[in-house]
């Protein structure tokens, strides 16, 4: 009987002991789960981006300091109002809308570029990212927002493509202005001609002719200039690359800039339209052909592909010089701001980025494939839409 007393007083103490260390495991992972939570909103709260929560009816249900600072609104004026009500406005509400209805449903995006607006009107261009929380059964608890401003660096950049264009600009100016007086010289020519001619019919309308061909090329340069010089807001339409490919290619070679060196063209005879800004694409094509003709002598070779790939759903460019090459040691570097294997006052730096930031900003891709002295190929790469 002792003995049994004896073994129930252990197994009681075994017991408690068990118990005491259960509870204070408990209040250790009960410590920490509270030392994680703080730390994490103490990362939110003070984080540079706006890190916002929504309810499923798109109200704020959390606004850090960074949001604040992005929009203006306070944590007391943001929350319980609708999200869209509170940055979206005029032309981007219907955007704004249809991206909250997205993650509402349970969609996670990631760095959307966006207009969205401060508490005073001011519009700021932002990353958008967004992840739904979800309960068990899979519908949609919350959402959590991140909003990067983006601003400084959007206008730091739309600087660096002008600056580019400039430099673009100087490269045809110069070619064009060897074409313009060659033109100009003709024109008087054929000025004086009509002066001698005026009683000759046939002979008046032959030379009428000709100057009228020639003035239509001046006039046709002057607007390729003004366009080089003009800054556009990015404007998206249906387009065949194809034909901006080939437009392009003969201002090039009307303007001097490609006319020593052979252009063989081998377009596929498809029609597929990508949804593209001209004048980006336009830009990105001239940077690409103008950085072939200087890595090649004269009667350098530059052949200009197309094709649709099938698999992919992709309207691909190729561009193939038989020029200088790329070391494989830079090759990497080719696309960083201001990195240039041109001589001092021959190059910016800023060409293939700027190539790299518009196919990126149609959703494309760019790849290079270049051997030293023996030349190099780039493929652009850009989405087909359905019309």
């Amino acid at each position: 009987m002792e003995s049994k007393k004896i073994k129930a007083t252990e197994y009681a103490k075994k017991v408690k002991d068990i118990s005491n260390t259960l509870e204070n495991l408990v209040w250790e992972i009960i410590s920490e789960l509270r030392e994680s939570e703080q730390r994490f909103r103490s990362i939110v709260e003070f984080a540079a981006d706006a890190i916002i929560s929504i309810s499923p009816d798109t109200k704020v249900t959390s606004w850090n300091k960074g949001a604040t600072n992005i929009f203006g609104f306070t944590e007391e004026e943001a929350l319980d109002h609708y999200i869209d009500d509170l940055i979206a406005k005029d032309n981007v509400v219907e955007e704004a809308q249809k991206l909250s209805q997205k993650v509402i449903e349970g969609q996670s995006i990631r760095s959307i570029e966006a207009t969205r607006y401060t508490k005073s009107g001011s519009a700021k261009t932002v990353l958008i990212s967004a992840s739904p929380i979800k309960r068990e059964e899979g519908s949609v608890e919350a959402v959590s927002l991140m909003y990067k401003d983006i601003s400084e660096l959007k206008r730091a950049h739309e600087q660096l493509v002008q600056t580019e264009k400039q430099a673009t600009l100087g490269v045809i100016a110069g070619s064009i202005g060897h074409e313009l007086n060659n033109l100009v010289g003709g024109l008087l020519v054929h000025a004086k001609l009509l002066q001698q001619y005026y009683d000759k019919p046939h002979k008046v309308k032959e030379v009428t002719e000709v100057f009228l061909t020639n003035l239509e090329k001046v006039a046709l340069h002057g607007k390729n200039l003004l366009s080089l010089s003009t800054p556009t807001k990015p404007r998206f339409e249906p387009l065949d690359l194809n034909v901006v490919l080939k437009d392009t290619t003969d201002t090039l070679v009307l303007s001097g800039v490609l006319k020593h060196i052979e252009i063989q063209e081998k377009y596929g005879e498809f029609i597929h339209y990508i949804n593209g800004d001209r004048h980006l694409l336009e830009q990105m094509i001239r940077n690409l052909e103008i950085n072939s003709a200087h890595a090649m002598k004269k009667d350098g070779k530059l052949i200009l592909s197309s094709r649709f790939d099938e698999e992919k759903k992709y309207f691909e460019l190729e561009f193939k010089d038989n020029g200088t090459g790329i070391d494989k040691s830079i090759q990497e570097k080719i696309f960083e701001p201001f990195f240039t294997t041109k001589s001092e006052g021959q190059g910016t730096g800023l060409g293939l980025p700027i190539v790299k930031n518009i196919v990126e900003q149609h959703n494309g891709y760019i790849h290079l494939n270049s051997t030293k002295d023996e030349g190099t190929t780039i493929v652009v790469g850009i989405p087909v839409v359905e019309l």
